[in-house]
């Protein structure tokens, strides 16, 4: 029964403290808080130097982050990881097409 009056002392005190609370919100009506006007900013210009090829196209993602896998890993263990990702992804798929040609 320790646990069980220990909970309710507890339980006693968090409701005192919550009606305080409560009772202290009230009593000081909290001001409103109003944000400042927004001043429009100009937009910044835009450069005339182009971007490179490799940063234009959709797959500048996969680009990066095998950029980033020869720095940490090394050429050798990238091209281990992202054939046996693809083989991996590849098999899946392909069993499962078959499974699922079956079911049905």
């Amino acid at each position: 029964m320790k646990h069980a009056e220990a909970q309710g002392a507890v339980l006693a005190r968090m409701a005192e403290s919550r009606a305080e609370l409560i009772a202290a919100h009230i009593a000081d009506e909290p001001l409103r808080v109003t944000r400042a006007p927004r001043i429009p900013r100009a937009l910044p210009a835009t450069t005339t130097r182009p971007v490179p090829w490799f940063l234009r196209t959709p797959n500048a993602e996969l680009i990066a982050l095998a950029l980033v896998g020869i720095a940490i890993l090394g050429v050798r263990r990238t091209v281990q990881t992202a054939v046996g990702a693809g083989l991996s992804a590849s098999t899946h798929r392909a069993f499962s097409d078959v499974l699922n040609a079956l079911r049905e």
